[in-house]
Protein backbone atom coordinates (compact mmCIF):
# COMPACT_ATOMS: atom_id res chain seq x y z
CA UNK A 1 0.00 0.00 0.00
CA UNK A 2 2.22 2.89 1.23
CA UNK A 3 5.46 1.41 -0.14
CA UNK A 4 3.94 1.26 -3.59
CA UNK A 5 4.22 5.06 -3.62
CA UNK A 6 7.95 5.06 -2.96
CA UNK A 7 9.17 3.44 -6.17
CA UNK A 8 8.25 3.59 -9.82
CA UNK A 9 9.12 1.27 -12.69
CA UNK A 10 10.98 2.87 -15.58
CA UNK A 11 10.92 1.19 -18.99
CA UNK A 12 13.95 1.85 -21.16
CA UNK A 13 13.83 -0.02 -24.43
CA UNK A 14 14.13 -3.75 -23.81
CA UNK A 15 14.65 -3.54 -20.04
CA UNK A 16 13.08 -1.89 -17.03
CA UNK A 17 14.24 -0.89 -13.57
CA UNK A 18 12.85 0.53 -10.34
CA UNK A 19 13.79 3.88 -8.90
CA UNK A 20 12.63 6.18 -6.14
CA UNK A 21 9.46 8.10 -7.00
CA UNK A 22 10.73 11.59 -6.16
CA UNK A 23 7.38 13.21 -6.97
CA UNK A 24 5.61 10.99 -4.42
CA UNK A 25 8.27 11.76 -1.79
CA UNK A 26 7.84 15.49 -2.44
CA UNK A 27 4.06 15.13 -2.14
CA UNK A 28 4.46 13.44 1.24
CA UNK A 29 6.61 16.35 2.40
CA UNK A 30 4.03 18.91 1.36
CA UNK A 31 0.83 17.31 2.70
CA UNK A 32 -0.32 14.41 4.93
CA UNK A 33 -0.90 11.05 3.25
CA UNK A 34 -4.44 9.78 2.80
CA UNK A 35 -3.72 6.75 4.99
CA UNK A 36 -2.25 8.84 7.81
CA UNK A 37 1.23 10.12 8.59
CA UNK A 38 1.88 7.44 11.23
CA UNK A 39 1.87 4.64 8.66
CA UNK A 40 4.00 6.71 6.28
CA UNK A 41 6.58 7.39 9.01
CA UNK A 42 6.86 3.69 9.86
CA UNK A 43 7.20 2.85 6.16
CA UNK A 44 9.93 5.48 5.59
CA UNK A 45 11.91 4.13 8.56
CA UNK A 46 11.57 0.59 7.19
CA UNK A 47 12.70 1.81 3.76
CA UNK A 48 15.86 3.36 5.20
CA UNK A 49 16.66 0.32 7.34
CA UNK A 50 16.23 -1.96 4.33
CA UNK A 51 18.14 0.19 1.86
CA UNK A 52 21.10 1.53 3.83
CA UNK A 53 23.68 -1.21 3.33
CA UNK A 54 25.78 -2.98 5.92
CA UNK A 55 28.35 -3.57 3.16
CA UNK A 56 29.51 -0.58 1.03
CA UNK A 57 29.83 -2.98 -1.92
CA UNK A 58 26.03 -3.30 -1.99
CA UNK A 59 24.55 0.15 -2.37
CA UNK A 60 20.83 -0.66 -2.24
CA UNK A 61 18.21 0.78 -4.57
CA UNK A 62 18.64 4.46 -3.71
CA UNK A 63 21.58 6.71 -4.50
CA UNK A 64 23.03 9.36 -2.19
CA UNK A 65 20.62 12.12 -3.24
CA UNK A 66 17.56 9.88 -3.02
CA UNK A 67 18.52 8.70 0.47
CA UNK A 68 18.80 12.33 1.52
CA UNK A 69 15.35 13.06 0.09
CA UNK A 70 13.82 10.18 2.07
CA UNK A 71 15.49 11.33 5.32
CA UNK A 72 14.19 14.89 4.82
CA UNK A 73 10.73 13.51 4.08
CA UNK A 74 10.79 11.39 7.24
CA UNK A 75 11.77 14.38 9.39
CA UNK A 76 8.98 16.48 7.88
CA UNK A 77 6.36 13.77 8.43
CA UNK A 78 7.46 13.28 12.03
CA UNK A 79 7.39 17.02 12.63
CA UNK A 80 3.78 17.14 11.39
CA UNK A 81 3.01 14.53 14.05
CA UNK A 82 4.67 16.68 16.71
CA UNK A 83 7.73 14.42 16.95
CA UNK A 84 11.21 15.92 16.90
CA UNK A 85 13.69 13.21 15.90
CA UNK A 86 17.15 13.87 14.54
CA UNK A 87 18.69 11.27 12.20
CA UNK A 88 22.48 11.31 12.85
CA UNK A 89 23.27 11.54 9.11
CA UNK A 90 21.79 13.40 6.14
CA UNK A 91 22.35 11.04 3.22
CA UNK A 92 24.04 7.76 2.25
CA UNK A 93 27.56 9.18 2.32
CA UNK A 94 26.83 10.63 5.73
CA UNK A 95 25.73 7.17 6.86
CA UNK A 96 29.07 5.68 5.73
CA UNK A 97 30.93 8.38 7.71
CA UNK A 98 28.70 7.72 10.72
CA UNK A 99 29.57 4.02 10.59
CA UNK A 100 33.30 4.72 10.31
CA UNK A 101 33.24 7.11 13.27
CA UNK A 102 31.51 4.48 15.41
CA UNK A 103 33.16 1.41 13.90
CA UNK A 104 32.97 -0.81 16.97
CA UNK A 105 29.88 0.74 18.49
CA UNK A 106 26.44 -0.90 18.51
CA UNK A 107 24.95 2.59 18.02
CA UNK A 108 25.39 2.17 14.25
CA UNK A 109 22.80 -0.62 14.18
CA UNK A 110 19.96 0.95 12.21
CA UNK A 111 17.26 -0.55 14.38
CA UNK A 112 18.86 1.25 17.33
CA UNK A 113 19.37 4.46 15.34
CA UNK A 114 15.65 4.71 14.56
CA UNK A 115 14.39 3.24 17.86
CA UNK A 116 13.68 6.67 19.46
CA UNK A 117 11.57 7.65 16.43
CA UNK A 118 9.70 4.34 16.57
CA UNK A 119 9.10 4.75 20.30
CA UNK A 120 7.73 8.27 19.83
CA UNK A 121 5.38 7.04 17.09
CA UNK A 122 4.16 4.20 19.27
CA UNK A 123 3.55 6.52 22.23
CA UNK A 124 1.59 8.86 19.98
CA UNK A 125 -0.47 6.02 18.50
CA UNK A 126 -1.29 4.66 21.95
CA UNK A 127 -2.13 8.10 23.34
CA UNK A 128 -4.61 8.81 20.53
CA UNK A 129 -6.06 5.31 20.26
CA UNK A 130 -9.35 4.56 22.04
CA UNK A 131 -12.00 1.86 21.96
CA UNK A 132 -9.70 -1.12 21.45
CA UNK A 133 -9.72 -4.60 22.86
CA UNK A 134 -8.58 -5.31 26.36
CA UNK A 135 -6.17 -8.12 27.09
CA UNK A 136 -5.87 -10.26 30.19
CA UNK A 137 -4.78 -7.27 32.28
CA UNK A 138 -5.52 -4.16 30.22
CA UNK A 139 -5.43 -2.98 26.61
CA UNK A 140 -3.85 -5.21 24.00
CA UNK A 141 -0.72 -3.27 23.00
CA UNK A 142 1.48 -6.03 21.57
CA UNK A 143 0.81 -9.37 19.90
CA UNK A 144 3.75 -11.77 19.87
CA UNK A 145 2.97 -14.64 17.54
CA UNK A 146 4.35 -17.24 15.10
CA UNK A 147 6.90 -18.02 17.81
CA UNK A 148 9.24 -20.97 17.30
CA UNK A 149 11.42 -20.10 20.30
CA UNK A 150 10.55 -18.19 23.45
CA UNK A 151 11.58 -14.52 23.08
CA UNK A 152 13.29 -12.47 25.75
CA UNK A 153 11.47 -9.20 26.36
CA UNK A 154 12.30 -5.88 28.01
CA UNK A 155 9.96 -2.96 28.62
CA UNK A 156 11.20 -0.03 26.55
CA UNK A 157 8.40 2.21 27.84
CA UNK A 158 6.54 0.72 30.81
CA UNK A 159 3.95 3.52 31.04
CA UNK A 160 3.23 3.34 27.32
CA UNK A 161 3.25 -0.46 27.15
CA UNK A 162 6.09 -0.51 24.58
CA UNK A 163 8.21 -3.66 24.60
CA UNK A 164 11.36 -4.69 22.79
CA UNK A 165 12.38 -8.25 21.99
CA UNK A 166 16.06 -8.56 22.86
CA UNK A 167 16.64 -12.24 22.08
CA UNK A 168 15.11 -14.68 19.59
CA UNK A 169 13.39 -11.84 17.73
CA UNK A 170 14.09 -13.70 14.49
CA UNK A 171 12.03 -16.59 15.86
CA UNK A 172 8.78 -14.68 16.41
CA UNK A 173 6.70 -11.83 15.01
CA UNK A 174 5.63 -8.72 16.94
CA UNK A 175 2.42 -6.98 15.81
CA UNK A 176 3.07 -3.62 17.44
CA UNK A 177 0.22 -1.58 15.97
CA UNK A 178 -2.82 -0.51 18.04
CA UNK A 179 -5.39 -3.31 18.10
CA UNK A 180 -8.91 -2.14 17.35
CA UNK A 181 -12.10 -4.17 17.48
CA UNK A 182 -10.46 -6.83 15.29
CA UNK A 183 -7.31 -7.71 13.40
CA UNK A 184 -8.29 -8.56 9.85
CA UNK A 185 -6.17 -10.17 7.16
CA UNK A 186 -5.91 -6.80 5.38
CA UNK A 187 -4.56 -5.15 8.55
CA UNK A 188 -2.09 -7.98 9.09
CA UNK A 189 -0.94 -7.77 5.47
CA UNK A 190 -0.46 -3.98 5.76
CA UNK A 191 1.69 -4.56 8.85
CA UNK A 192 3.59 -7.39 7.10
CA UNK A 193 4.49 -5.24 4.09
CA UNK A 194 6.27 -2.82 6.45
CA UNK A 195 8.59 -5.54 7.71
CA UNK A 196 12.20 -5.86 6.56
CA UNK A 197 12.56 -6.92 2.94
CA UNK A 198 8.84 -6.76 2.11
CA UNK A 199 8.38 -3.25 0.71
CA UNK A 200 9.50 -4.01 -2.86
CA UNK A 201 7.94 -7.45 -3.18
CA UNK A 202 4.96 -8.09 -5.52
CA UNK A 203 1.68 -8.56 -3.67
CA UNK A 204 1.21 -12.28 -4.38
CA UNK A 205 4.77 -13.11 -3.36
CA UNK A 206 4.33 -11.03 -0.22
CA UNK A 207 1.14 -12.91 0.67
CA UNK A 208 2.85 -16.24 0.09
CA UNK A 209 5.79 -15.13 2.23
CA UNK A 210 3.38 -14.30 5.07
CA UNK A 211 1.69 -17.69 4.85
CA UNK A 212 5.06 -19.46 4.72
CA UNK A 213 6.25 -17.58 7.81
CA UNK A 214 3.08 -18.41 9.76
CA UNK A 215 3.25 -22.09 8.75
CA UNK A 216 6.89 -22.24 9.85
CA UNK A 217 5.83 -22.01 13.50
CA UNK A 218 3.46 -24.98 13.30
CA UNK A 219 3.47 -28.77 13.22
CA UNK A 220 1.67 -30.71 10.47
CA UNK A 221 -1.86 -30.83 12.01
CA UNK A 222 -1.61 -27.14 12.95
CA UNK A 223 -0.51 -26.30 9.40
CA UNK A 224 -3.60 -28.11 8.11
CA UNK A 225 -5.80 -25.96 10.35
CA UNK A 226 -4.12 -22.74 9.22
CA UNK A 227 -4.22 -23.75 5.53
CA UNK A 228 -7.91 -24.61 5.83
CA UNK A 229 -8.76 -21.20 7.24
CA UNK A 230 -6.51 -19.41 4.73
CA UNK A 231 -8.37 -21.13 1.87
CA UNK A 232 -11.72 -20.45 3.58
CA UNK A 233 -10.83 -16.74 3.78
CA UNK A 234 -9.54 -16.59 0.19
CA UNK A 235 -12.85 -17.95 -1.08
CA UNK A 236 -14.72 -15.19 0.79
CA UNK A 237 -12.76 -12.07 -0.12
CA UNK A 238 -9.94 -12.54 2.42
CA UNK A 239 -9.28 -8.89 3.38
CA UNK A 240 -12.17 -8.26 5.78
CA UNK A 241 -12.10 -11.61 7.54
CA UNK A 242 -10.29 -11.84 10.91
CA UNK A 243 -6.70 -13.06 10.70
CA UNK A 244 -5.73 -16.33 12.37
CA UNK A 245 -2.56 -15.78 14.40
CA UNK A 246 -0.58 -18.91 15.33
CA UNK A 247 1.48 -19.55 18.46
CA UNK A 248 0.45 -16.40 20.33
CA UNK A 249 1.70 -15.34 23.75
CA UNK A 250 -1.32 -14.23 25.78
CA UNK A 251 0.80 -13.80 28.88
CA UNK A 252 4.52 -14.03 29.51
CA UNK A 253 6.84 -15.34 32.21
CA UNK A 254 10.47 -14.22 31.66
CA UNK A 255 11.75 -17.37 33.37
CA UNK A 256 11.75 -20.86 31.90
CA UNK A 257 9.69 -23.49 33.70
CA UNK A 258 12.74 -25.20 35.25
CA UNK A 259 14.03 -21.82 36.49
CA UNK A 260 10.71 -20.82 38.03
CA UNK A 261 10.29 -24.21 39.74
CA UNK A 262 13.59 -23.70 41.63
CA UNK A 263 12.46 -20.34 43.01
CA UNK A 264 10.17 -19.65 45.92
CA UNK A 265 8.49 -16.53 44.63
CA UNK A 266 5.87 -17.98 42.36
CA UNK A 267 4.23 -20.73 40.38
CA UNK A 268 4.87 -21.28 36.69
CA UNK A 269 2.41 -19.44 34.46
CA UNK A 270 0.40 -22.15 32.74
CA UNK A 271 -0.01 -22.12 28.97
CA UNK A 272 1.69 -18.84 28.17
CA UNK A 273 1.32 -19.54 24.45
CA UNK A 274 -1.90 -20.40 22.60
CA UNK A 275 -2.03 -22.46 19.40
CA UNK A 276 -4.17 -19.87 17.57
CA UNK A 277 -5.83 -16.54 18.33
CA UNK A 278 -8.48 -14.80 16.23
CA UNK A 279 -9.59 -11.25 17.03
CA UNK A 280 -12.96 -10.94 15.30
CA UNK A 281 -15.37 -8.02 14.75
CA UNK A 282 -17.43 -7.02 17.75
CA UNK A 283 -14.50 -7.55 20.12
CA UNK A 284 -14.87 -11.35 20.03
CA UNK A 285 -11.67 -13.21 20.83
CA UNK A 286 -11.36 -16.86 19.81
CA UNK A 287 -8.64 -19.18 21.09
CA UNK A 288 -8.24 -22.38 19.06
CA UNK A 289 -6.32 -25.27 20.61
CA UNK A 290 -5.28 -28.52 18.96
CA UNK A 291 -4.79 -31.12 21.68
CA UNK A 292 -2.35 -34.00 21.43
CA UNK A 293 -1.73 -36.69 24.02
CA UNK A 294 0.50 -34.42 26.06
CA UNK A 295 -2.56 -32.41 27.09
CA UNK A 296 -4.04 -35.26 29.11
CA UNK A 297 -1.39 -37.99 29.54
CA UNK A 298 2.16 -38.44 30.79
CA UNK A 299 4.42 -41.25 29.48
CA UNK A 300 1.39 -42.81 27.82
CA UNK A 301 -0.66 -42.93 31.02
CA UNK A 302 -3.68 -40.78 31.93
CA UNK A 303 -2.68 -37.69 33.92
CA UNK A 304 -5.70 -36.16 35.70
CA UNK A 305 -3.55 -33.28 36.98
CA UNK A 306 -2.68 -32.19 33.41
CA UNK A 307 -6.33 -32.32 32.41
CA UNK A 308 -7.31 -30.34 35.53
CA UNK A 309 -4.70 -27.66 34.73
CA UNK A 310 -6.05 -27.41 31.18
CA UNK A 311 -9.71 -26.95 32.11
CA UNK A 312 -8.77 -24.57 34.94
CA UNK A 313 -6.91 -22.36 32.45
CA UNK A 314 -9.86 -22.58 30.03
CA UNK A 315 -12.17 -21.24 32.75
CA UNK A 316 -9.78 -18.38 33.45
CA UNK A 317 -9.58 -17.44 29.76
CA UNK A 318 -13.36 -17.52 29.41
CA UNK A 319 -13.77 -15.26 32.43
CA UNK A 320 -11.34 -12.84 30.75
CA UNK A 321 -13.52 -12.71 27.62
CA UNK A 322 -11.92 -15.35 25.39
CA UNK A 323 -13.93 -18.11 23.71
CA UNK A 324 -11.94 -21.36 23.71
CA UNK A 325 -12.44 -24.07 21.06
CA UNK A 326 -10.53 -27.36 21.27
CA UNK A 327 -9.79 -29.92 18.58
CA UNK A 328 -8.66 -33.46 19.30
CA UNK A 329 -5.60 -34.80 17.52
CA UNK A 330 -7.62 -37.78 16.28
CA UNK A 331 -9.75 -35.39 14.20
CA UNK A 332 -6.69 -34.67 12.04
CA UNK A 333 -5.60 -38.22 11.25
CA UNK A 334 -7.47 -38.13 7.92
CA UNK A 335 -6.61 -34.81 6.24
CA UNK A 336 -9.63 -34.78 3.88
CA UNK A 337 -12.08 -35.33 6.74
CA UNK A 338 -10.25 -32.68 8.76
CA UNK A 339 -10.56 -30.12 5.95
CA UNK A 340 -14.32 -30.75 5.66
CA UNK A 341 -14.73 -30.49 9.44
CA UNK A 342 -12.71 -27.26 9.63
CA UNK A 343 -14.58 -25.61 6.76
CA UNK A 344 -17.87 -26.27 8.53
CA UNK A 345 -16.45 -25.03 11.83
CA UNK A 346 -15.19 -21.72 10.42
CA UNK A 347 -18.46 -21.18 8.56
CA UNK A 348 -20.45 -21.60 11.78
CA UNK A 349 -17.97 -19.62 13.90
CA UNK A 350 -17.98 -16.53 11.69
CA UNK A 351 -21.68 -16.70 10.86
CA UNK A 352 -22.57 -16.44 14.55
Amino acid sequence: MVQGLFFETVHDGSYSYRRLNRAAINDLRSAPAAGGDEEVAHALIDLLIDDLPEDPQHDGLMDNSETGAVIRCLKTVLRRLGIEFEVPFHDKQGYYSFRMEHENDLSTDLTRVFAPGRAALERREQATFTGGLRGLRGELHNLIFAATQKPEIVWRDVAGGVIEITKNKDHCLLYDRPVGAAVTWSELVRWWQLQDGMYGMPEQRRLQALLTRLRGALNTPEQLLLDSYWNFAMQRGFDDLPALLPQVYLHYDPLAKHQRSRRAEGKVLARQRMDFLMLAPGGRRYVLELDGKDHYSRDGKPAPDLYADMVREDRRLRLQGYEVYRFGGAEFVDSLSAKIMLSGFFHQLLAS
